[in-house]
């Protein structure tokens, strides 16, 4: 029985140990508007209870999260932070992104991060966000111009589609709202049209939720653009 205890003991041991490897530390150069960009994430931190969440940091300011969901939540956890440290590097161009948040908790070890981020953690409870089963998907359709900041968004996205699209399942959707002012994405790995459909709600929830919780549409599924 001490043997067994030992060998589970000693398991997770290295679990910890093969998360904490990953986690980052020093200086960070947060880039403008991050604040609202943390803010999101723990928004979906909080309503998607099923999903493992994982926030990737590069120290020259370059970012990116992930969210998986499986039945062994270790399991989700190295998944998210797998993709997490992925996107990360492709936005980053360079190594050394690190992980800044896993779940609602931040890892990154430096002690001049602001103090706000860490006020958003503790307030997250109070946050008003959209959540994505009460959304209703709908292309948009009519004129639109994208602005901008949804213009750039727009192009990271279709840059990380680019470089994951060969990955079984892997499917992106991005969503505006009705002036191209404001937008959301999510990325799925899942070939059911069940899970399909709750990845394009969640595109939408995050751009209505940045929104002002007006409506937004689906703007483009993959590389195409869909709006009509």
């Amino acid at each position: 029985m001490k043997k067994l205890l030992g060998i589970v003991v000693l398991g997770l041991l290295l679990c910890n140990n093969s998360f904490a490897a990953n986690e980052g530390s020093g200086p960070i150069k947060f880039p403008p508007k991050f604040e609202k960009r943390f803010k999101d994430y723990l928004g979906h931190v909080k309503n998607k209870k099923k999903y493992k969440f994982v926030f990737a940091f590069h120290p020259d300011g370059a970012n990116d999260w992930q969210a998986i969901t499986s039945e062994n939540d270790a399991k989700s956890y190295r998944i998210a932070e797998k993709r997490a440290l992925k996107a990360c590097k492709k936005k980053a161009k360079k190594k050394d992104c690190k992980i800044f948040a896993r779940g609602g908790q931040i890892v990154w070890n430096w002690d001049s991060i602001p103090t706000v981020y860490y006020t958003l953690i503790e307030t997250a409870g109070a946050f008003d966000y959209i959540n994505w089963k009460d959304v209703s998907v709908q292309i948009g359709e009519g004129p639109v111009s994208l602005s901008k900041d949804t213009e750039k968004k727009f192009q990271e996205y279709l840059t990380i589609y680019e470089n994951n699209k060969n990955e079984d399942g892997f499917s992106m959707y991005f969503a505006i709202s009705p002036d191209g002012k404001n937008s959301g994405d999510m990325e799925g790995s899942s070939l059911q049209k069940s899970q399909i459909e709750e990845v394009k709600a969640m595109a939408v929830a995050e751009c209505m939720t940045n929104n002002n919780k007006e409506k937004c549409y689906l703007y483009a599924i993959n590389d195409e653009i869909v709006w009509e």
